[in-house]
């Protein structure tokens, strides 16, 4: 614990960038804000420490000093004032709340007044997911990526209920409240590996907001500058370079993530009805196009009309099962499949018809998938993944104006 503190004292003493040690309370720091917070809470700890000590000690000396002896009881008046002692526990323990004070209010003001050269994410929160938006129109709901040693403020907000996005490696954490903006803002000189996959920092939701509250965690990603306006390129056109034909397996599963915290593929029981065979029923979209799916409710639900059949063809209100499909993510309080409630919150404005064809594509061929939304057929991947490289990298170069992403309506 000597040795944690005592690096703590010195990043926060030299500024030093970076990372801070990890110790028994606290994760790795990997923000420049973590020296200051680090040196408060172990400054916090120790003052616990000498004082649970010495009270304990005093406690302990007291217990043995003036323990009863024998049968006989004495008793002795005891003293009634002590001038330099009152002013000791009165005056000490005034300097060091006051001290805690000044070292709190510093930090606090330090996280709430962002640089100006920020850069801007708007980040929006919903049950249960998050979704954040970069200055090139491209999205990401699985993760946040960051550039390294740039100020990062994030512009938030919630579309339903209150949220609280928490960074524990960054030791920044604000709340998302409905009707209202909040900011929070960070700065890593710490770079992850582009390449790998398993190095990352958690983000979480740490305000309980319902049955997936637990599934609102993502990894959070710090690339050097010129791997960061990388991605960012690409993820502002990785619909676009995708071919039709690999469509449902390349882009299902990444779309799919954000489905996975209310929907199963394997017929289990989630938030929201399966896309797999579920109560005597078939799969998802033999569902829809047989027209054997249950509705019980919704703000276009007639009334003695429970069976979808009632509701897709020609002359009636969806003319096809694509329409109902897609009217089901942008509209979803439509129709209400029987047995479930209208929680799910509407993706207009956030898919565009290139990713609704993905995510259709992928419900009519779920066998190809695994139960946690990856596709079966490796082979059959890498080789999409290797005819779409050069069109990745050709789509790269070129200048980037508000972009397409999947997450935006045509």
């Amino acid at each position: 614990m000597i040795s944690s503190i005592a690096n703590i004292l010195l990043g926060f003493a030299t500024a030093a960038p970076g990372t801070t040690p990890a110790n028994f309370w606290m994760p790795e720091g990997a923000s420049v804000q973590a020296p200051r917070i680090d040196f408060t809470f172990e400054v916090i700890n120790w003052i616990n420490y000498v004082f649970f000590a010495g009270i304990t000690i005093a406690l302990l000396y007291l217990v043995i000093r003036y323990r009863q002896r024998g049968k006989n009881v004495e008793f002795s008046p005891g003293p009634e004032h002590n001038t330099p002692l009152e002013l000791t526990w009165t005056i000490v323990p005034t300097l060091i709340l006051v001290g805690i004070f000044f070292m709190g209010f510093a930090g606090y003001l330090d996280l709430r007044t962002s640089p100006k050269n920020t850069y801007d994410i708007k980040v929006t929160a919903q049950q249960w997911a998050w979704e954040f938006e970069y200055p090139n129109g491209a999205k990401s709901t699985s993760e946040l990526v960051v550039p390294q040693g740039r100020p990062v403020r994030l512009i938030m907000r919630s579309k339903d209920v209150l949220h609280s996005l928490f960074i524990p490696d960054f030791r920044v954490k604000q709340d998302l409240v409905p009707g209202r903006y909040t900011y929070m803002w960070f700065q890593s000189d710490a770079a992850n590996d582009p390449t790998d996959d398993s190095d990352f920092h958690w983000l979480f939701c740490t305000e309980y907001c319902g049955d997936s509250h637990w599934n609102m965690n993502v990894h959070v990603r710090v690339f050097p500058q010129e791997d960061f306006e990388k991605w960012t390129k690409e993820q502002a056109r990785w619909l676009d370079v995708i071919p039709e034909e690999d469509l449902y397996f390349m882009a299902g599963p990444k779309l799919y993530a954000r489905c996975a915290t209310c929907h199963t593929i394997d017929g289990s029981d989630g938030t929201g009805p399966s896309w797999g065979p579920r109560d005597g029923l078939p799969a998802l979209w033999e569902r829809i196009v047989s027209g054997k799916g249950k509705v019980s409710g919704g703000s276009k639900f007639i009334p003695g009309k429970t069976n979808l059949s009632d509701y897709i063809g020609d002359g009636k209100l969806y003319l096809t099962p694509e329409d109902y499909f897609k009217d089901s993510i942008y509209n979803p309080g439509a129709l209400l499949v029987s047995g479930y409630g209208n929680q799910m919150p509407t993706f207009q404005g956030q898919l565009n018809d290139r990713a609704i064809d993905a995510l259709i594509g992928m419900s009519r061929n779920l066998d190809e998938f695994n139960a946690d939304g990856t596709f079966k057929d490796q082979a059959k991947l890498a080789e999409a993944e290797a005819r779409i490289a050069e069109a990745k990298a050709a789509a790269a170069e070129l200048p980037v104006e508000g972009g397409n992403s999947g997450a935006v309506t045509d």
